[in-house]
């Protein structure tokens, strides 16, 4: 099963490339390219939290960015690979009771983790290299492109260094570095979003704000964005499998051990009472800064044209303030936390769309 779905994304890959190297419509293949790579992304997320969720991102000890693809093909290679993972502390304090199949399914969680992000690399790498030679990228395109490769070779560091700090003593991975990990994807994603529209319209919008208008809805991706990353550091800290309840804490708003002394400064990302009362708070503070700006827009005689826009967003948001409301109630159960998290990346997706309809209408008077 495992070979078939090796060999299944190895097709796809392929009739993608062949299809764009045979083509001789430049726009089109920059835009399939950079869609293509924005859809790869979003599912990188997904299953980035999926491996997250299920508790997975440890069960490969070491990182083989070339030879790494491959999985272990025998039962030989399962049984070294699984005593590599008994050395671990994760394994030790945790999984001590696992047995090789239960170590199997996280490992194929982490594997094909890995395994998609080699596939993204992939997808970028082979495609710019036949663009730069037959010079249909233009020069802005190159650098933002130059931006996205780095901030790619980032990502890639980010993974293994966040996993390295599970293998020593802690056999949890640091909350610092799976922010990172999630904020630069994050990044990575609105990037080749934006790319993918600028391609599709043949116009390079700028994405910073000139209009009042345009610079309400960068406010409202900058806080969207800042809670997708408090969210990771409540899936770092497991906090939100504490205080199941919304939208009292233990029977009170503010709740009791916000501010701890022991933690000082690092109070709001090492205490999960005050990561939990943060995420949940800014989530329904943006939540509501959304719903009065787009139901303003709504109302208003000025804006008939973004009324199925408005109404995305207003769909995405009402789902994402109940699936983390859902999330919370259910002590995190993996489906719904699982939704949560994607739906958050398709409610910044049509915040996009609007920020850059707003921004194109500005443009073409």
């Amino acid at each position: 099963m495992k070979s078939s779905l090796f060999l299944w994304f190895s097709k796809i890959i392929y009739n993608f490339m062949t299809k764009i190297l045979k083509s001789h419509n430049k726009n089109i293949n920059i835009f399939y390219w950079l869609s293509i790579l924005t859809i790869m992304t979003f599912f990188m997320i997904l299953i980035g939290g999926l491996t997250r969720l299920t508790e997975s991102g440890l069960s490969m000890v070491d990182w083989r960015p070339i030879m790494g693809f491959l999985p272990p093909l025998n039962l030989n290679e399962w049984i070294v690979v699984f005593e590599n993972y008994k050395k671990t502390p994760e394994f030790k304090i945790v999984n001590y009771s696992m047995e090789l199949s239960d170590f199997k399914y996280i490992f194929w969680w982490e594997w094909f983790h890995r395994f998609f992000a080699r596939c993204i690399g992939l997808v970028f790498i082979v495609p710019f290299i036949f663009f730069f030679f037959t010079k249909q990228i233009s020069k802005k395109l190159y650098i933002s492109l130059f931006i996205l490769f780095l901030f790619g070779l980032i990502q890639a560091i980010v993974g293994w260094w966040m996993v390295k700090s599970g293998l020593n003593q802690n056999p949890y991975v640091s909350n610092y570095r799976l922010a990172f990990h999630l904020t630069n994807a994050v990044i990575i994603f609105s990037i080749l979003f934006w790319l993918s529209i600028n391609s599709f319209y043949l116009i390079n919008l700028n994405f910073l704000p000139k209009t009042k208008l345009e610079f309400i809805f960068f406010l409202i991706i900058s806080f969207l964005f800042i809670t997708i990353v408090s969210g990771a550091f409540m899936a770092g800290s497991h906090a939100g499998q504490s205080f199941n309840t919304y939208p009292l804490m233990n029977g009170y708003i503010f709740p009791d051990d916000y501010f701890l002394e022991d933690f000082g400064l690092k109070n709001l990302f090492e205490n999960t009472v005050a990561i939990n009362f943060n995420h949940r708070w800014l989530s329904t503070f943006t939540f509501v800064f959304i719903l009065t700006v787009i139901i303003y827009m709504f109302i208003s005689n000025k804006f008939k044209n973004y009324n199925t826009k408005i109404l995305l967003i207003f769909f995405f948001a009402i789902l994402q303030f109940f699936l983390g409301i859902l999330t919370l109630l259910t002590n995190v159960k993996i489906y719904y936390a699982s939704l949560h998290q994607i739906n958050s990346m398709l409610l910044l997706s049509t915040i996009l769309i609007m920020y850059y309809a707003i921004k194109k209408e500005r443009f073409l008077k």
